[in-house]
């Protein structure tokens, strides 16, 4: 037989004959009618050059190859419908690897509650996470050594597909008992002055020296010049320097939350509003129909919208 000119069709009721002997019973089981089933009967018989189904008496009896068709075509269907079934997704008895990028910020606010989810609800899962991105965090995501990037919205790019997850908001910290806060009468949650703000040495958080972040592009575009004492790539080494010396820096609100409390920093609101920018949860295209990665995107979302929900210590 030339496997081209079958028509893979006629399996079902191949199938439904082998199980059933009868045509009209046959028909029953498929949604076909017994004419139907009929023709299809006829063009296996010319397929496989055998009369298949035999009458004997009021009934059908199968032939001898027809016997031995039974399993291999049951077996066909089943593994047909296994590769056209779209795979059901168990967190407690999954165990894919997920791969996530994101900037450090995300290693406090978000990764503490979801490995703790992950080991109750998905213990079988594995997370590689690296909150050390850079300029090829798009191409990482884009040919598949990343399964969900963490990024703002302006720096996404055709072939992706994202989820808003929240748009920071950014707070000045410093150590709590900072002199020259204190002499200047701020509580907690105030406004910091522009004067003292520009006055004071900043620790700074810059992915790369020759491009400035967008927070810095607007203080500069807005005559806001600030002494620059230290720059770091991520945010956390510019909050441990703020609590361990007399600078100050900015980082965001979601992230001041979190740490202000054990590191001893005070939070206050920026001397001017910078303008508001988008994060996004991005994966590719071709991931779109993961159920694992659907499952994982709405556990990033849920756990995050907590995060975003959350108060200002100290106001």
């Amino acid at each position: 037989m030339n496997l081209s000119s079958f028509d893979l069709n006629l399996l079902k009721v191949l199938d439904a004959l082998l199980r059933e002997q009868s045509t009209v019973r046959a028909g029953q089981r498929i949604g076909l009618s017994q004419p139907a089933v009929s023709a299809a009967l006829g063009r296996l018989r010319a397929a496989f050059g055998d009369p298949l189904l035999i009458r004997d008496g009021q009934g059908l009896q199968l032939t001898e190859f027809a016997l031995t068709l039974r399993a291999p075509v049951r077996a066909l269907l089943e593994d047909a419908t296994a590769v056209l079934a779209r795979p059901i997704f168990d967190p407690q008895t999954a165990t894919d690897t997920f791969r996530l990028a994101a900037p450090d910020f995300f290693t406090q606010v978000l990764l503490p509650d979801l490995m703790a989810l992950l080991e109750r609800d998905a213990p079988g899962i594995t997370l590689r996470y690296s909150d050390a991105i850079g300029r090829t965090a798009i191409d990482d995501l884009r040919d598949g050594r990343v399964d969900l990037l963490f990024v703002p919205a302006h720096v996404l790019s055709p072939g992706l597909e994202s989820e808003f997850l929240f748009e920071p908001d950014y707070r000045v910290i410093a150590r709590r008992g900072h002199p020259e806060v204190q002499r200047h009468g701020l509580r907690a949650g105030d406004p910091m002055p522009i004067a003292l703000f520009c006055a004071l040495r900043h620790a700074v958080f810059r992915v790369t020296d020759d491009e400035p972040e967008a927070h810095e592009r607007f203080m500069e575009n807005n005559g806001f010049v600030r002494k620059t004492a230290m720059r770091a790539p991520s945010f956390t080494p510019v909050w441990q320097a703020v609590a361990a010396t007399d600078m100050i820096g900015i980082i965001p609100r979601q992230l001041a939350e979190r740490v202000a409390p054990s590191a001893g920093l005070d939070m206050f609101q920026l001397p001017f509003d910078l303008p508001k920018e988008e994060m996004h949860q991005a994966w590719h295209r071709r991931n779109s129909g993961s159920r694992g990665l659907i499952w994982l995107r709405s556990i990033v979302a849920s756990l995050l919208a907590v995060v975003d929900r959350g108060q200002m210590g100290g106001a």
